[in-house]
């Protein structure tokens, strides 16, 4: 591949953002290509995001069940479902940290051995979100740990063996999030 140059940006932080969106910016990336042309490419910019695998000695793993607005067809009038791995926008660097406490505000369980397993980036073509993936074992239960943001007020926490789930994940007999999929992929390396 020939190298493309960047020849200017135009961002938009996420706090100037005019339609009140706080979680994320917005940027127009300019490009002069190598045979001559330019082009510009919008995005959307985003803070890193964890998301953590939780297994049990028996391999049980645990889940979350909630609504996804934003995944509405334009005219659907129903808010689709997806199963989805505890996780979210990181507030801090200490991105395991940050993943324990998605954990745990999620399902009320911690884990006391987290490992990084991998970063996918889920959306390239217009975002630059970074996804990074946890493995989280030594499982401590603490309900009294729960903090759920308002719109998580409805979560349902599912617990599967792990087999089970990746299988029915695999041949589309649950909806589970594109990142759900690909931490599954990453973490069955590590099992």
């Amino acid at each position: 591949m020939t190298a493309w140059e960047i020849r200017g940006e135009g961002n938009m932080p996420k706090e100037s953002n005019p339609i009140g969106n706080t979680f994320y910016g917005y940027r127009d990336t300019y490009i002069l290509l190598p045979d001559g042309r330019k082009a510009t490419y919008f995005g959307i910019v985003v803070r890193p995001c964890v998301l953590i695998v939780s297994i049990e000695d028996d391999l049980t793993t645990y889940f979350v069940r909630q609504k996804r607005p934003n995944a509405r067809q334009v005219d659907q009038s129903d808010i689709p479902e997806f199963l989805e791995l505890p996780g979210g926008l990181a507030d801090s660097k200490d991105l395991a940290y940050e993943a324990n406490r998605e954990l745990r505000d999620e399902t009320g369980i911690s884990s006391s051995n987290i490992t990084e397993i991998g970063v996918i980036y889920p959306y390239p073509s217009v975002s630059n979100e970074r996804d990074h993936i946890f493995l989280g074992r030594d499982l401590l239960h603490n309900l009294d740990g729960i903090n759920r943001e308002a719109t998580e007020q409805d979560i349902e926490v599912i617990s599967a063996p792990f087999a089970k789930i990746y299988d029915q994940v695999r041949r589309g007999q649950v909806m589970a999030s594109g990142p759900t999929i690909a931490a599954l992929t990453i973490a069955s390396t590590h099992l």
